[in-house]
């Protein structure tokens, strides 16, 4: 009786390491999807991702927003739907371009080396938006640029 016992649960836990494999490999999988469609850039000293097109995109952005003090959002007339193809140039305090992109979508997080001032510019059209803020500490940015937006009368 005891030999029966231990037989089964001798497949139980075989059970559960192969159940705990397969799980294991799926959420990798989907990780390394969301990973692929979103690429980490570098130029010069300064990370960035990109996307936020789709609801895995908005999910990973999520999981990785903690990592990127800067935060920026891009609307078209208040949506954030279909907006893509910003041209974004991050510059330092003294006026030197130090990031110089397209967005992939309406989100783009950046992780400069250092606090400082920066100076953000993005095109959509014939429209720029440009802003100056300060990065101060551990504190984070959060930006939006709202294009097209419907002017109050």
């Amino acid at each position: 009786m005891q030999k029966k016992y231990a037989l089964l649960l001798n497949r139980m836990t075989g059970l559960m390491a192969l159940l705990s494999v397969a799980l294991l490999s799926f959420f990798m999988g989907l990780q390394s999807a969301q990973a692929q469609a979103i690429k980490i850039q570098r130029q010069g000293e300064y990370t960035f991702i990109t996307g936020g097109v789709n609801d895995e995109e908005q999910t990973y952005l999520d999981a990785q927003a903690p990592k990127y003090p800067i935060q920026l959002v891009f609307r078209n007339n208040g949506q954030i739907a279909d907006v893509k193809d910003v041209a974004l140039r991050v510059k330092n305090v003294s006026g030197d371009v130090m990031v110089e992109t397209k967005i992939k979508g309406p989100f783009l997080y950046l992780n400069p080396p250092s606090s400082g001032r920066f100076t953000f510019e993005a095109d959509l059209g014939s429209e720029t938006i440009s802003m100056t803020k300060d990065l101060i500490g551990r504190r984070y940015l959060h930006l939006v640029f709202d294009f097209n937006k419907a002017k109050a009368d």
